[in-house]
């Protein structure tokens, strides 16, 4: 009787692991897919990013303001 018992308990902690093992599981699909989704945000803002940062862009929305280029105010800073 006392071995029947002791199979019983091992079966059931058997199964109590393979639940939690599979709990865990789903959770780290989950956050990965999270993670993934972060990642192309990401890449998606820094496409935006250099796109919003052209030369063409900036010098446009200047013009807006009714900024004015004045080649004298330039001034070129050698790189190092």
């Amino acid at each position: 009787m006392s071995f029947l018992a002791a199979f019983v308990f091992c079966a059931l902690m058997i199964l109590q692991n393979q639940s939690e093992i599979q709990a865990s599981t789903q959770e780290i699909q989950t956050i990965e897919q999270s993670i993934d989704e972060k990642v192309k945000q990401n890449t998606d803002l820094s496409v935006q990013v250099s796109e919003l940062s052209t030369y063409e862009r900036i010098w446009s929305k200047a013009k807006e303001s009714g900024l004015k280029l004045n080649e004298q105010n330039v001034k070129v800073v050698p790189g190092q």
